[in-house]
């Protein structure tokens, strides 16, 4: 994998980094220690194509109460969320997993994009304990050891015989 190159129109060349890009940005940028600093413990992290998304005060008090590190709001799956990343157990330990289409293979898009069998999928409301974060990531060399997702996109969005 390595950057796009698109001589015709180089404005076309950009690459998004991602989703989980947040967390070594919030290191890296030193945004994390600032808000560790200022006595920020939890952040809620919403997905800029989520405009319904609300900071829930009985959630937030949830996951403080927690422990954890980390908590995803979910939601029940209609026909309509059929292809959004969904939850899904992992065979190798059992553990949850979010499971996006671009990880699917093709014979297995049925199955995939069925709701009875996935029930919940991934809001991208997110929620962080932000100490926890910088933990872990000080732990691990500055990132998070989350799966990379080849998503198949051509350069030109309007043109499928662009690279």
């Amino acid at each position: 994998m390595a950057p796009a190159s698109f001589p015709e129109d180089p404005e076309l060349e950009w690459c998004p980094p991602g989703h989980g890009d947040i967390y070594p940005s919030l290191l890296g940028s030193g945004m994390l220690q600032q808000l560790i600093d200022d006595g920020i413990k939890y952040l809620f992290v919403s997905n800029s194509d989520n405009l319904g998304a609300t900071l829930d005060l009985q959630l937030l008090h949830y996951f403080a109460g927690s422990g954890k590190a980390f908590m995803m709001e979910v939601c029940e799956r209609t026909a309509a969320d059929k292809k959004g990343g969904h939850l899904a157990r992992r065979k190798s330990d059992g553990k949850f997993m979010l499971r996006e289409s671009a990880m699917c293979p093709d014979a297995d898009k049925g199955s995939f994009e069925d709701v009875s069998r996935h029930k919940y999928f991934n809001t991208n409301n997110l929620w962080v304990n932000l100490p926890m974060l910088k933990a872990t990531l000080d732990g691990s060399g500055g990132a998070l050891a989350l799966p990379l997702i080849k998503n198949k996109k051509t350069v030109n969005p309007r043109d499928s015989s662009t690279p």
